[in-house]
């Protein structure tokens, strides 16, 4: 009876959690190039305790037509590469300016990584004779001056860590890069939504609470059945 109040306790902890991971799913169904997050899956260890890990869904979302120049999409597989201090990140959120110094840039001012580092475009007048030009490879020109190519990561199952949205490698210094062609394809004036289908998600925030609610009656019905086999022991 302990036994199952055990795994019944579990069963509640795995619940919950993935009533967390739906909410955060809907929270970010406006953001850009979100990814959505799975139902947390239990592995099993037969050396040692058993974790707990989210997929993540790599599905493409909508491309929404923006007309900005610094606004990008991927289409297919790969992730845009940021560098963030002495680490990288890798988001599909596309929407990137030109900072103060001449670096393209996410908003919150970590740079686009190219095959040859930061892009810096400081040097170059960006005008109508002139215009910012991103091909479907990601070579980057001012007019008809080539700056760099975009570095797009691999889908790596390693990339599974959040910070602020995006994903970070575990494994910094050995990432793979994909340079093919016909992986994917770099969109200018475009940008990614996010893959959250709103329906799927309160589909299985019904499911995953109705599991809850069976679960914590599990729970109950168990501790009462303890709680009587006790009273019964003392007469």
């Amino acid at each position: 009876m302990i036994k199952g109040i055990y795994f019944a306790a579990r069963s509640l902890n795995s619940h919950s959690r993935n009533l967390e991971r739906i909410a955060n799913n809907l929270a970010n169904l406006n953001t850009i190039g979100y990814k959505r997050e799975g139902m947390f899956v239990e592995i099993l260890n037969q050396y040692g305790p058993s974790q707990f890990v989210t997929p993540v869904d790599y599905r493409q979302g909508s491309l929404h037509q923006t007309g900005n120049p610094l606004n990008l999409a991927i289409v297919g597989n790969g992730y845009f590469v940021l560098q963030n201090n002495d680490s990288y990140e890798f988001t599909r959120n596309g929407s990137f300016i030109i900072s103060e110094d001449g670096f393209l840039s996410d908003h919150s001012g970590k740079r686009v990584l190219g095959k040859n580092g930061e892009i810096n475009l400081l040097e170059f007048t960006i005008n109508e004779e002139q215009p910012l030009l991103i091909n479907e490879q990601g070579e980057i020109k001012i007019g008809n001056i080539l700056i760099d190519t975009l570095l797009i990561a691999k889908n790596n199952e390693r990339m599974n860590n959040r910070s602020n949205l995006n994903l970070v490698y575990n494994e910094v210094s050995n990432f793979e890069i994909d340079f093919a062609d016909d992986n994917y394809k770099i969109l200018q004036g475009y940008l990614e939504e996010s893959n959250v289908n709103p329906i799927e998600e309160m589909q299985n925030m019904i499911r995953v609470s109705k599991d809850y609610e069976t679960s914590y009656k599990v729970v109950q019905s168990l501790d009462d059945s303890i709680q009587k086999a006790n009273e019964i022991g003392k007469v």
